[in-house]
């Protein structure tokens, strides 16, 4: 059961995330119960464990999924769980996708898209270097994996979106700039962010793993494209500096975090692809969750400013009158 369908009198069975935590004293007899609070995506609940509280207390942290059984009351017009049973689930019991938001896009059309395009390849080396790198084992955890964890696309299957959105993107600024070698743009596309497998971990929360901390992305994408290319007979050496060069330039400026600056007609267009989806769907995300009925978003730190939304009913009274079909 999700948080926000709960009420009064009903029975609660599911994963819930420990948010908070606090053991506090019984007014009428020695020891503590323990009071948690407990969130899926959908809110949250106060949680009350009357029995064992300060054994169970001991055993869970903050940030921990548990399985719990219990029955909602209310209490000071609040609503709470009180819990009969509450347990560390194995692992595969629950998915991240009970406490993250996630694309709202189909994923499995998103995956069946990704296999079209790197298909339509032409390049022998490059589709070697992609079907080596995007092996099946390998599309699971690319699947799921986010773009980042608070900038854009910060949600389970965030990474497959914001793939297919650049690479959609080169491929349409390859026809306008034919002098680009449009089956190197797009593998590197392909591969730009594949180091962010490795460098996000989706439990309950989105968490940067110690080798993220420490190398980051760009690097351990660099490093796993370049031990494909290695095991793969006859690969061009200048072909594969160029995608290499893609790699650790896709970020464009050395004080974003990039290796290096863009030094081929294909890195430059990767980069600003990339940034581009990056930044749009940011402002998709603000102007989306902005207040109704505010004609301006509330100030977002990471953009610095605030955006403009302006008159929506206005807005919506103009799309009405526009005609369906121009003779």
């Amino acid at each position: 059961m999700q948080v926000r369908d709960m009420a009064e009198g009903v029975n609660v069975r599911g994963h819930y995330l420990v948010t908070r935590k606090e053991l506090i004293p019984f007014n009428s007899k020695p020891g503590r119960f323990l009071l948690m609070q407990l969130a899926d995506k959908t809110g949250e609940i106060r949680a009350i464990v009357w029995e064992q509280g300060e054994e169970l207390a001991a055993q869970l942290s903050t940030g921990d999924v548990v399985a719990v059984e219990g029955r909602v009351t209310v209490f000071r017009d609040t609503l709470q769980v009180v819990c009969s049973s509450v347990m560390k689930p194995l692992p595969g019991e629950y998915s991240p996708e009970d406490f993250l938001p996630s694309t709202k896009r189909d994923r499995k059309a998103m995956l069946s898209e990704l296999e079209t395009i790197m298909e339509g390849v032409v390049d022998r080396d490059c589709q070697g270097l992609l079907q080596c790198i995007f092996s099946n084992e390998f599309m699971k955890p690319f699947g799921v994996a986010p773009a980042a964890r608070s900038m854009h696309q910060a949600y389970v299957g965030g990474l497959l979106e914001h793939t297919l959105n650049v690479v959609r993107l080169c491929q349409t600024v390859a026809l306008l700039y034919p002098e680009a070698d449009q089956d190197l743009l797009i593998t590197g596309a392909l591969l730009h962010d594949v180091g962010k497998v490795q460098e996000y971990a989706v439990k309950a929360g989105i968490e940067i793993t110690n080798s993220g901390r420490l190398l980051g992305h760009v690097v351990m994408g660099y490093s796993m494209v370049t031990e494909a290319i290695a095991g793969l007979a006859g690969f061009p050496e200048e072909k594969a500096m160029r995608l290499q060069h893609m790699l650790l330039s896709h970020h464009g400026q050395l004080e974003w975090g990039s290796p290096k600056q863009p030094k081929t007609l294909e890195a430059c267009i990767l980069h600003h692809c990339d940034n581009l989806d990056g930044q749009v769907s940011k402002f998709a995300e603000i102007l989306e969750n902005s207040s109704p009925g505010e004609s301006w978003t509330n100030y977002d730190s990471r953009l610095g400013r605030s955006l403009f939304v302006g008159d929506t009913a206005a807005v919506d009274v103009r799309l009405e009158t526009v005609p369906l079909e121009r003779k």
